[in-house]
């Protein structure tokens, strides 16, 4: 017959086998090998822009034998670039009339893997992915985080209306309304990483209040683009419009420990002729902020200080953004049908290195290690688009991908880790390019 001992001598030992292996993970998570789990961009095409930088440059090489694989219909128009996560599933928002608006598809057929129904007024926004293929977005009055599988894992309440949100280091996630707050979130759970910054006082309760200022940059939109963030200098630069002003100014802000905290502090402010327009975008090294001006002019900034380097007049802002390579190479996205242009940052000038007046350009450029630019144009009488891949030094084309039916404009290129290539049309339709083999 067992004794009460003998009975609670198994359970004994199973409590200090689960105990030293509770024990030993502890100390393995807490050495110096501990794996870092904390969110970080996706290894795909991560957020508006591509990047934190809004650089719209990839690392990734599409590979010589890209076919167009499948096209797919949003049930209406997209208003905000589409995102990627790490294994080239496409996040897409749409402003569609009913059902879901948000959506993400499969790189395979473009099957959807989940979708929602976002508040309105979200439209402008474009997801950030983090290397769990977990989305994060706002809508009016809210920001989001989701699941891989769309599940809500936690939202937070905002004034105002976000912009595309950027991370801003590991675990960091970096919020900009259209009512003036600037947030540092915990991307694990939502809560304040660091505290708010309101750079508007006392501004609407009714977090609608001047979204459609944001469109055009006007005054009732406090931010109206997403922020551009340099990690190694713990620095964002963002399009702002100060209470009163007759016009916006780039803005630069600084974040991270400071004394006994961490926090968001004001570095400088710089007015460009007739305001800024569109997102900023800064440099790979992190030492020059270029934006548009109403002016017509592009303007590269001295990161730290907010000193005009130089401008160069492309004719028009057009989208007001860009594309900018590691080494200098900018391509700015003009008006619609407007020529491809190219130029390069000389360090205290920019020069133009390629001009194809040939082509009609309908939207935002994205350029490749491979020194190349992948763009849309419109072609032939019926204006029909077609994915046109180009070398950036001598701008001939090197090849070309159909897009059949597309009309209206692109509103930019996404590109995955392995090269495949997704494309976004404002009418309305995703078209997405995978290797043959």
């Amino acid at each position: 017959m067992m004794t009460q001992a003998a009975r609670r001598r198994p359970r004994a030992i199973l409590r200090t086998a689960v105990l030293g292996a509770l024990t030993a993970l502890i100390i393995t998570s807490c050495s110096d090998g501990h794996l870092d789990v904390r969110s970080v961009p996706a290894a795909g095409w991560s957020s508006y822009g591509g990047n934190s930088a809004n650089s719209n440059y990839t690392y990734a090489r599409p590979p010589a034998d890209l076919e167009l694989s499948w096209t797919r219909p949003t049930g209406g128009p997209v208003t905000s670039p589409v995102t990627m996560n790490g294994g080239g599933d496409v996040m897409v928002s749409a402003r569609t009339p009913n059902g879901c608006n948000m959506m993400a598809l499969d790189y395979r057929a473009g099957r959807k893997n989940f979708c929602k129904r976002m508040a309105d007024g979200f439209w402008g926004n474009s997801a950030l992915i983090d290397q769990f293929s977990q989305p994060y977005i706002g809508e009016p009055g809210r920001f989001l985080a989701f699941t891989g599988g769309g599940a809500i894992r936690w939202r937070k309440d905002v004034s105002g209306a976000p912009t595309s949100a950027k991370f801003a280091g590991p675990g960091r996630v970096l919020v900009t309304t259209s009512l003036g707050q600037v947030l540092m979130l915990n991307s694990q759970n939502g809560d304040d990483a660091m505290p708010e910054r309101r750079l508007w006082s006392n501004p609407a309760a009714d977090p609608l209040t001047g979204l459609g200022d944001c469109v055009t940059g006007a005054a009732g939109c406090a931010i109206s683009a997403p922020p551009a963030v340099d990690w190694s200098h713990q620095r964002f630069f963002v399009n702002f419009f100060p209470q009163g002003a007759k016009q916006s100014q780039l803005k630069a802000l600084g974040y991270g420990q400071r004394g006994a905290g961490e926090t968001i502090v004001d570095l400088w402010a710089t007015d460009l002729p007739g305001g800024v327009v569109g997102p900023p975008t800064v440099s790979a090294d992190g030492a020059t902020v270029y934006a548009f001006g109403r002016d017509g002019r592009l303007y590269a900034l001295d990161a730290a200080s907010g000193a005009i380097k130089w401008s160069f007049d492309t004719g028009g802002y057009g989208f007001g953004t860009m594309s900018v390579s590691p080494d200098g190479v900018i391509v700015p996205a003009g008006t619609i049908g407007a020529p491809l242009v190219v130029v390069r940052d000389t360090g205290d000038k920019a020069e133009e290195v390629v001009r194809r007046t040939d082509l009609q350009t309908t939207g935002l450029s994205t350029l490749t290690a491979a020194g190349t630019l992948w763009t849309v144009v419109r072609t032939g009488a019926d204006q029909q688009l077609e994915l046109m891949e180009l070398d950036t030094r001598s701008g001939a084309t090197k090849r070309t991908l159909p897009m059949p039916e597309a009309k209206g404009f692109a509103t930019g290129i996404a590109v995955s880790p392995t090269g495949r290539l997704a494309v976004a049309t404002n009418i309305g339709a995703v078209y997405y390019y995978n290797p043959k083999s």
